[in-house]
């Protein structure tokens, strides 16, 4: 059969892709001559699939996707056999792919289908299970569609992970459990989600259960999350708190007295996107109006100078739910000078994650500091106003 130079091209750039970057392909690929159909690969793409799909899971940060499982002629597996040759390891591995593929299907719908009665775009990467029923809307000045927007969150995420696993300086075996993530558009789902894999109702926009198991279920009520940079902040702010209280040992200081660590690692995760915070976790609520529009370091170098400012000494002693928006505002500043000021010369994180773990043993705030850093509340304290004086602007 005649094959011309550009279809030849086009085979073999889809080889290098099938032999180097496919997970599930990689060093199966058995090479043979006379086969122009796969050049010869053994496998050829699922012509089903657009080209942004490969895309996804040969990125390596998609690792599965109900719409991609659903394929009847790949099975999910993204390529098919090349019926015109033979390549047993190809076939094994494909046959391998498509039931590893099926399982996780099938287990998703029946912890989450199931219990909402429809069906939903599910979606998978190493650190996160996703659903997302969002409807299609504007990502800068694309439309992304629902599955579009399962991937972009996909990514997302696991670009969190990385960034706090990075701050963290989290070893291997140190580092945080899996987290499930849910993101509707419905209320009724978010009620039913919010029950059944968090153990409370849901007044507000979203609820999370924290510790040895990891899960923030969410729906997007518009006159609270405008638009996807609202979402994107949204969803940052609440799995940095998942991600924190999923760190060994496993428990949420947000309810021992370390309320302001925990409110502080999630606005200073929100707060790298683009320099705002607008997310506050009053337990499953999230409706409280933006301290300063969310834009904090003026305002929190003005209270500097206030007699009104709340002492670290009175707010290390509450709870999550118990910080007022002023409150959140200090405890960000507070964790950013930790994980960025001049406290320690190196090793912020590890130094940050000694100061974690106390707190989730249940020592006092006092005496966790004394550990990590050296120091007590009130030479802490003095420290953080010299740096928030000389690095946050005036205006």
């Amino acid at each position: 059969m005649y094959v011309s130079l550009r279809s030849a091209v086009i085979l073999l750039v889809l080889s290098a892709g099938l032999q180097g970057q496919v997970p599930w392909l990689k060093g199966k690929t058995e090479p043979r001559t006379g086969c122009p159909h796969c050049q010869g690969l053994g496998a050829k793409p699922c012509r089903k699939h657009a080209k942004r799909v490969f895309r996804w899971f040969e990125e390596g940060v998609t690792r599965f996707c109900s719409e991609a499982a659903s394929c009847n002629v790949c099975g999910g597996a993204l390529y098919v056999d090349c019926k015109h040759c033979t390549a047993p390891g190809v076939e094994k591995a494909l046959e391998k792919r498509r039931a590893v593929v099926a399982a996780w299907l099938e287990g998703r719908k029946k912890r989450v289908e199931k219990l909402i009665r429809h069906e939903v775009l599910h979606g998978a990467s190493k650190h996160f299970e996703l659903v997302c029923d969002l409807k299609p809307m504007m990502v800068g000045k694309v439309r992304y569609s629902t599955h579009m927007l399962l991937h972009l969150y996909l990514e997302r995420l696991e670009d969190l992970y990385r960034e706090f696993v990075t701050t963290m300086q989290s070893p291997k075996g140190r580092r945080p459990n899996r987290a499930e993530v849910f993101l509707w558009r419905d209320g009724r789902d978010q009620a039913l989600a919010a029950l059944k894999f968090c153990g409370m109702g849901s007044k507000g926009a979203g609820v999370k259960l924290m510790g040895s198991e990891s899960v923030y279920t969410m729906r997007r009520i518009k006159n609270l999350i405008r638009n996807d940079e609202d979402l994107h902040r949204n969803v940052v702010h609440n799995v940095a708190h998942l991600l924190l209280a999923g760190t060994p040992m496993e428990n949420w200081i947000g309810k021992l007295k370390g309320g302001w660590v925990d409110a502080g690692v999630g606005h200073y995760f929100e707060f790298k996107l683009d320099g705002k915070c607008t997310n506050y976790c009053y337990q499953e609520t999230a409706t409280n109006p933006n301290f300063k529009g969310g834009k904090w370091l003026v305002p929190v170098r003005k209270m500097l100078f206030s007699r009104k400012r709340p002492s670290f000494a009175a707010v290390s002693m509450k709870n999550t739910d118990e910080l007022t928006p002023k409150e959140h505002a200090l405890s960000f500043s507070w964790v950013h000078f930790l994980l960025e000021g001049d406290l320690v010369p190196k090793d912020r994180g590890k130094k940050f994650m000694v100061l974690v773990e106390s707190l989730k043993k249940k020592v006092p705030t006092r005496e966790a500091l004394r550990k990590a850093y050296g120091i007590g509340p009130l030479a802490f304290e003095e420290k953080w106003k010299e740096w928030v004086l000389a690095t946050y602007p005036s205006r």
